[in-house]
């Protein structure tokens, strides 16, 4: 017999989720400068967290006990990257930001953008095909084990953008991209020459990610500001677009707990969930709706997108994904996810056998997994 429940946070241990209590503040994104910092709150996790479940393209680990599930067909050097995968992945991963730096000519001021990912550098190959997808960027070291993926000359900028026009985004990110693109149409303009321009990227930065820093606020002072873009569709716009997003923001959590109920004196259980911060509110709706599925739950500034009902599980979650597959070192967990799902559905994880079976699977998933 499957068992569904809700789950306790004391029982699941680490889930390879963005959405863990640290030094009791919430990181709202997760690329360097784009979150916003509260107290006491839940936070997500990627650019600047060291030990971060990794990403890597499966190379079909343990592809013979799988019985009837064939997502990973791609290998490290063969990642096809569809666009509205990129959108989605973006949603999740992707950072927009304006530099300003003082400097002793011209106006004082000297402004950067740039639009960047960091991943963990076992995810070199999915960054490598993001670039090679859009043609332009530079993958760089971004500190110990981090890669960055950054766009910044103006020309790349260009061909990002059409991208974002072409294929948009629907999380509240859609909001910084429309202030950044503001500030890319001043730049090419060279309105960040004279004052009035500085005041007005100064002005967009203040509601980009975590606005103005400390020497900015003293700089401007009165700067008010912009108005943040609201008026955009947050329906899943295509399949591959909750690929890209469940690829950078997906965690498939294998659960193990005791139970006396049970003979084997243990309850086995798999969860597939998405976090995010509520002013996603709406987004995170609309996965209920879109896979007919599952149940939201919020903790403090966060929702979480939760489905544990197995037969969901393996009708919904796991048919979605093998026709529209995870990539990167993720791919890895939800294949380990499907061979977990097998056994339960031979209802193996009913006997001692099984339950040990399981468990060395789940000890190797996420942030157990060997480099």
């Amino acid at each position: 017999m499957v068992i569904s429940q809700w789950m306790f946070e004391r029982e699941m241990g680490y889930r390879g989720s963005k959405s863990v209590l640290v030094n009791s503040t919430v990181k709202e994104q997760r690329v360097d400068d784009n979150y916003i910092v509260k107290p006491m709150l839940r936070y997500t996790l990627m650019g600047l967290e060291r030990d971060y479940q990794i990403r890597i393209l499966s190379k079909g680990l343990y592809k013979k006990e799988r019985k009837f599930y064939s997502t990973l067909n791609n290998t490290n050097n063969n990642i096809n990257i569809n666009p509205w995968f990129l959108t989605g992945f973006i949603d999740g991963e992707g950072c927009f930001r304006i530099s300003l730096t003082k400097v002793n000519r011209a106006i004082g001021w000297r402004v950067q953008l740039f639009f960047q990912i960091n991943l963990h550098e076992k995810d070199k190959a999915l960054l490598e095909s993001i670039k090679n997808y859009l043609g332009v960027g530079k993958i760089h070291s971004s500190g110990k084990n981090i890669l960055q993926y950054r766009i910044q000359t103006f020309d790349e900028l260009t061909i990002l953008i059409k991208h974002m026009e072409k294929y948009p985004l629907i999380s509240q990110k859609r909001a910084d991209f429309e202030l950044f693109k503001e500030a890319y149409e001043l730049v090419m303009k060279n309105e960040h020459l004279n004052q009035d321009g500085i005041l007005k990227i100064v002005s967009l930065k203040a509601s980009l990610n975590l606005g103005l820093s400390d020497s900015l606020k003293l700089a401007f002072p009165n700067v008010i500001p912009a108005t943040r873009f609201t008026d955009f569709a947050v329906n899943i716009p295509d399949p591959q677009w909750l690929a890209g997003f469940a690829s950078a923001e997906g965690c498939f959590m294998v659960g193990i707990t005791k139970s006396s109920k049970s003979n084997t004196g243990y309850q086995v259980y798999v969860v597939f969930i998405i976090t995010q911060h509520i002013r996603d509110e709406l987004l995170m709706k609309g996965l209920v709706d879109y896979f007919d599925c599952g149940r939201l739950a919020r903790k403090r500034d966060v929702y979480e997108y939760q489905v544990s009902k197995f037969s969901d599980v393996v009708d919904k979650i796991l048919s979605f994904f093998d026709k529209y597959p995870i990539l990167g070192e993720k791919a890895k967990d939800f294949l380990d996810f499907c061979i977990v799902s097998d056994l339960m559905k031979s209802k193996d994880h009913l006997t001692e056998e099984g339950v040990a079976k399981i468990r060395k699977i789940k000890e190797g998933m996420n942030r157990g997994r060997e480099i």
